[in-house]
């Protein structure tokens, strides 16, 4: 598993203002060209699927099983034997905000996944965390 933690000097609002907004990643996020809803438009609910394309990397679907405004959201992408989880949690700090981000890879082909793209995961997640801070922290 990988996981980043970063301290933020912002409350736990204005981290999920960003975090939240899964639809408008790709103008936040350098590691995300896109991500589209499949299916009916709405609010972001467990069970709500999107497409997310980001660079480098074949485009996945996933599907939220955990959504929690304010305080963090799971979601799951499955393909060729490898289940991806990337779990996205924020918890209150006396300095603001512990934000939290990580994924899992299980699942037949989850060897594979590890050895080919773990660095690269790693460099995403350790951006994301710096990007939605930096946001943050400029409110």
């Amino acid at each position: 598993m990988i996981t980043v933690e970063r301290d933020v000097r912002a409350t736990p609002a204005a981290v999920w203002s960003h975090l939240g907004e899964l639809e408008r990643w790709a103008e936040m996020l350098p590691t995300v060209d896109s991500v589209e809803r499949v299916g009916a438009p709405g609010p972001v609910a467990v069970g709500s699927r999107f497409l997310v394309r980001q660079p480098g990397l074949a485009a996945a679907e996933y599907e939220v099983t955990d959504w929690r405004p304010g305080s963090g959201f799971t979601w799951v992408a499955n393909a060729a034997g490898v289940r991806t989880e990337a779990s996205h949690e924020l918890s209150a700090t006396a300095a603001g905000t512990r934000l939290s981000l990580a994924i899992e890879w299980t699942g037949p082909g989850a060897w594979l996944a590890k050895a080919l793209f773990t660095r690269k995961a790693r460099r995403y997640v350790e951006l994301e965390a710096e990007t939605f801070a930096g946001l943050a922290e400029r409110e």
